[in-house]
């Protein structure tokens, strides 16, 4: 039963938007994840009732926690749909859902970090007198570019 859902990896909702041509964030600026425009069939609760001989099993998916592989070698869990970013919020560390990086992502291939967004759904059913829970997983990724800045300090002519 769990099988029959049609069960979609998130649309990544990302700051900096890796969408935007020579967009790139900096070691140490805050970056913000979220799950853009969450549906039923990308975050839940999505709910199906199949009859089976002489009763139905109902059955609810439901996204618990998103797993997001960094590419730095980090994974950050969070819980929820996360918060969008919005540009008047500045450089400032997501409430909900962020990382930020600690080395650039020029070693990597492409000059870019993969980041992995990995939905953990959980199926709870019910039906003919018996219950339980099936866990499922959906992914997807995007790719960041982090660059670094760095300050020089020069004296002043006197």
């Amino acid at each position: 039963m769990a099988n029959s859902f049609e069960l979609h990896a998130i649309d990544i909702g990302f700051a900096p938007d890796p969408d935007i041509v020579d967009s790139r964030s900096y070691v140490g600026v805050p970056i913000w994840m979220w799950v853009e425009s969450p549906t039923e069939d990308t975050f839940g609760p999505l709910e199906q009732v199949t009859p089976l001989g002489g009763f139905s099993v109902t059955a609810t998916a439901q996204v618990t926690s998103i797993l997001w592989n960094m590419g730095d070698g980090t994974t950050v869990a969070c819980a929820g749909v996360g918060t969008p970013f919005v540009v008047a919020y500045g450089a400032v560390d997501s409430p909900t859902c962020g990382h930020r990086y600690a080395r650039t992502s020029n070693a990597q291939p492409g000059g870019e970090y993969t980041v992995t967004a990995t939905s953990q759904w959980s199926v709870t059913w019910s039906g003919g007198g018996q219950s339980g829970v099936i866990p499922l997983t959906t992914e997807s990724s995007t790719t960041v570019d982090i660059n670094e800045l760095q300050s020089v300090n020069v004296g002043s002519a006197r």
